[in-house]
């Protein structure tokens, strides 16, 4: 069995204002430096074979405090870089349902409504599934770390549980949230989810 951790990335201000980040390259706050921080002590003791990194900042600089910590190399890797989100990119919710009347629909099943200018949430899925077996087998059997995205690890998420899109947003997923999981058998099982607790350790 292989174990795979889905890790977000710490917060940054757009979170805080409910913008939609995407492939906009924003910074850690101060509290998503701490985050991080807590995080990695929290995975002091793991062993990890990879750590993989979105390119984007908030995920590079979260990756950095686990690699440090853990004395494991970090690899950027396109592949977990958030979703585009195109025209929506840089808006607070409220903006985007001014233009958008139908972003409550969204909310309930993003695969009923493309968003202009984005990337395909079916297509991610798809292309993540595959990527998520090729992690799990060539791991053999170790750990690997995937330090990334909200909207990445959702997918991820739906991908490695077999879910429709409808589930999307179904998962909470705080930042630096921990979600792990367990590759046994040739099927995904979920073995945590959105574990948060090392940030009681204030």
């Amino acid at each position: 069995m292989s174990f795979i951790y889905l890790i977000r990335h710490g917060e940054t201000s757009w979170n805080l204002e409910e913008r939609f980040q995407g492939t906009t390259n924003t910074d850690l706050t101060k509290t998503g430096l701490k985050q991080g921080q807590l995080l990695a002590k929290s995975l002091g003791k793991t062993i990890f074979e990879n750590i993989y990194t979105s390119p984007l900042n908030r995920a590079k600089i979260t990756a950095g405090f686990i690699g440090k910590i853990t004395n494991c190399e970090i690899k950027e890797d396109l592949d977990f870089k958030e979703i585009n989100f195109g025209d929506w990119e840089g808006l607070t919710t409220s903006e985007i349902r001014g233009k958008y009347p139908w972003l409550d629909k969204w909310f309930v099943n993003p695969g009923l409504y493309d968003i202009p200018n984005s990337d395909s949430l079916e297509i991610e899925k798809d292309r993540l599934k595959e990527r998520l077996i090729k992690i799990a087998i060539e791991s053999k059997g170790h750990n690997t770390a995937i330090v990334s995205h909200a909207g990445i690890i959702r997918l991820s998420l739906l991908a490695a549980l077999d879910l429709p899109l409808s589930y999307y947003w179904r998962f909470v997923l705080g930042n630096t949230s921990i979600s792990i999981l367990e590759y046994y058998n040739g099927i995904f099982l979920l073995k945590s989810l959105n574990d948060t607790s090392h940030l009681l350790n204030k």
